[in-house]
């Protein structure tokens, strides 16, 4: 029984590596001068790694999500009032 398990195990974990490196698809490359545009230095040569680029990446939508959320916020198109708890309940 004990090699029977053991065969499973390294099959599992084979199984788990493949999928893994399948899971991301031929992602087009970030390039950082493209979102920062203003930027004075040469983001891309400042930050080789895919990581860092992905969370620069990541943060420029986050600003412009919110951005947009304040936008909305200051045109009166969203009223945290009316959807969420109020502070006049008892």
């Amino acid at each position: 029984m004990e090699p029977e398990t053991g065969e499973k195990t390294p099959q599992a974990e084979e199984s788990k590596i493949s999928s893994a490196e399948q899971a991301p698809p031929n992602e087009e490359p970030i390039i950082l001068k493209k979102l920062y545009p203003h930027a004075k230095q040469d983001l891309d040569a400042l930050f080789p790694d895919p990581n860092l680029k992905k969370l620069l990446k990541d943060l420029v939508h986050t600003r412009q999500k919110n951005e947009r959320f304040l936008k909305r916020v200051n045109l009166g198109v969203f009223h945290p009032e009316e959807g969420g708890e109020s502070s006049e309940t008892p």
